[in-house]
């Protein structure tokens, strides 16, 4: 089973930052209730829409509704990007990447975090901000990236250790635990970097920009990108944008 795109009802990710992933490991796209409203922005259609509705709009619902997989999901123990991850769950997949989970609401950004600790290693949720992208990793993890981009690493707890190669600011089973030590705005110094997390897990942030812009230059022709944005423009076209 392939990866899923789940957007939520939060700020709108970039078109371009979306087809990425759709066309790189996440074709499934889920939309989180309101987040069906961006996906008919940005000119997109949602394979499922799943959540108690109680913020999508009637007429994104019917636009959709022959289109889409409507999943009405009840309850209020858990947000409707959580049920939209058990749904991804029941599917069996493994890989997620989760946008529009960010925003104004600062409440609503720290429990979207949360869930991706809270299913890992179940799936593995790649939380994705305006201008980053967050990820829980353990063991060792070797990252294909961009020389300079900005690296950020987290601890969850004081016996968590981690060990860097390939940083401006190398680590020696260090810890970095939340809210005691700083492990912001490191740099990659080569094209590969590579982080060993001993003993619990460690959240990774990205810049997104960097990391996408890198791998669009890398696996697509000049003549696929021009493509790809003239579906996107056919596609607000026929969405009446």
């Amino acid at each position: 089973m392939t990866g899923c795109f789940i957007l939520a009802n939060g700020r709108a990710p970039i078109i371009e930052e979306v087809n990425y992933f759709l066309n790189n490991g996440y074709p499934l796209l889920i939309a989180a209730d309101g987040g069906a409203d961006t996906c008919k922005v940005l000119g997109l259609t949602p394979d499922i829409i799943a959540g108690d509705f109680d913020s999508v709009s009637p007429e994104t619902l019917q636009l959709f509704s022959k289109k889409s997989k409507i999943q009405k999901i009840s309850g209020q123990y858990d947000t409707d990007v959580e049920k939209c991850i058990k749904v991804a769950i029941s599917m069996g997949i493994k890989e997620c990447v989760l946008a529009g989970a960010t925003g104004d609401r600062l409440d609503h950004s720290f429990n979207n975090i949360g869930m991706v600790l809270k299913y890992f290693p179940e799936i593995r949720i790649k939380l994705m901000s305006e201008s980053s992208i967050l990820q829980v990793i353990t063991g060792e993890t070797k990252i294909e990236g961009t020389p300079g981009e900005t690296v950020s690493l987290f601890g969850i707890d004081d016996n968590t250790l981690f060990t860097t190669e390939g940083l401006a600011f190398p680590l020696n089973r260090e810890t970095l635990p939340f809210g005691k030590r700083d492990g912001t705005s490191n740099k990659a110094l080569t094209g590969i970097f590579s982080v060993v997390v001993e003993g619990g897990k460690g959240i990774l942030i990205r810049e997104l920009e960097k990391m996408t812009a890198f791998r669009l230059s890398k696996e697509s022709s000049p003549a696929s990108k021009k493509s790809m944005l003239n579906d996107q423009k056919k596609a607000f076209d026929n969405n009446g944008n």
